[in-house]
């Protein structure tokens, strides 16, 4: 896969502390292999929020991220792959929202909204 279209989405990643970093490599496999729809990278106007891991070493991840677009709609993306990384077992979800709290509320999931700091009122913050 041709990673040129993502090489932008890089830096604006790389001022959160993360233990594993979103290169060129990562963000085209958030692309091809999401379940459904996603934006268009070039669309990705800011990441807002990123948290990135591999809690299983090699090149297992687990990734979630909020996204300001272009357009000023949000876009939320919750990943994951087991140790054989990107390509073998995994699952990209991307939502797109009108507003963040949309977003929040229902582009992620408890758990990703928790290592986030974007706990919903309703919810006890665990991270």
């Amino acid at each position: 896969m041709d990673t040129t279209p993502f090489e932008r989405l890089t830096p604006l990643t790389a001022h959160f502390h993360t233990e594993i970093t979103l290169d060129e490599w990562t963000w085209s496999s958030l692309f091809e292999y999401a379940d459904g729809p996603t934006p268009e990278p070039e669309h990705i106007e800011e990441i807002t929020h990123l948290w990135a891991t591999s809690p299983e070493g090699w090149a297992s991840t687990n990734i979630a991220l909020v996204a300001r677009l272009t357009d000023n709609r949000w876009a939320t993306c919750v990943a994951w792959s087991d140790t054989t990384g990107f390509g073998c077992q995994q699952d990209v979800d991307w939502r797109i929202n009108d507003t963040r709290d949309q977003a929040i509320a229902m582009g992620l999931d408890k758990e990703s909204r928790s290592h986030l700091g974007l706990a919903l009122p309703n919810e006890q913050q665990t991270a």
